[in-house]
């Protein structure tokens, strides 16, 4: 029930936004965020709820901020603050989580397809033991993408690696295949992303595998760019899965 609570109440967010006025005004090829080789300038308030194992809850609310950088702004920078909530040792208050810095290129782009390589670094910032990883952690990731009549296929491989930490804590050590899919709306303020991935923890010798799906809308303009909102719920599959179900939501401006 606690999903499908929450599933409703991002469905009334979108659908009580009010729309503009003038919608026939934006441009067709307005940046909507879902083509990873169009890097833009972009502000977001986010709220995550994970439903964990076994019945457990992890709130995690943040912001994130991404800077577009070099002379054809093919360097991006991306800076996540997190706030996190977890009932894991019994104390379900708020307290910062692991900050994360990633920087991407974009390259070997044309009419058919492009390349994206990102290297992000996750500090221990956590300022209590059950709201991070206890570990400093790069995670590595290569995306093709390809350009199809219908949407964009943006295959990706991701690795995370943690390089140094708490000797006491968990290492981490794991490979995701993830399958991006974007399908090319009629209307282009309208944008989904379908993600189902397969996760590999080498540390814990366990498999799992995933589905993200994105619902959201531009619905306008403000702070001299187009502001959206989305939903993306996450279902998890597998005996080893690290829980069951998650939902995120945000509010973000592009292009300002």
């Amino acid at each position: 029930m606690g999903m499908i609570r929450l599933a409703g109440i991002a469905a009334l967010c979108l659908g009580a936004a009010p729309w503009p006025a003038h919608a026939q005004e934006q441009p067709e090829a307005a940046n909507n965020g879902t083509d990873p080789t169009k890097f833009i300038t972009t502000a977001a308030a986010i709220y995550e709820y994970n439903d964990l194992i076994p019945g457990m809850s992890r709130h995690a609310p943040r912001l994130e901020y991404i800077q577009p950088f070099g002379g054809k702004r093919d360097y991006q920078l991306r800076v996540q603050l997190p706030m996190v909530s977890n009932d894991v040792a019994g104390n379900d208050g708020f307290g910062l989580g692991d900050i994360a810095v990633r920087l991407g290129h974009v390259f070997g782009v044309t009419r058919e397809h492009g390349m994206v390589v990102q290297g992000e670094m996750i500090f221990d910032t956590a300022s209590r033991d059950e709201l991070g990883t206890g570990q400093n952690v790069f995670k590595g990731t290569f995306i093709y993408a390809r350009f199809l009549p219908g949407g964009i296929f943006a295959p990706a491989i991701v690795h995370s690696v943690d390089v140094w930490g708490d000797s006491d804590r968990a290492g981490v050590n794991s490979t995701t295949l993830d399958f991006y899919y974007v399908p090319r709306f009629e209307d282009p303020r309208n944008f989904m992303t379908l993600d189902p991935a397969l996760t590999s923890d080498w540390h814990n010798d366990r498999q799992f595998a995933s589905l993200a799906v994105t619902l959201g809308r531009t619905l306008g303009q403000a702070f001299g760019g187009n502001w959206q909102l989305y939903a993306k719920p996450t279902v998890f599959a597998g005996a080893e899965r690290p829980g069951d179900w998650s939902i995120e939501v945000g509010y973000k401006v592009l292009g300002f």
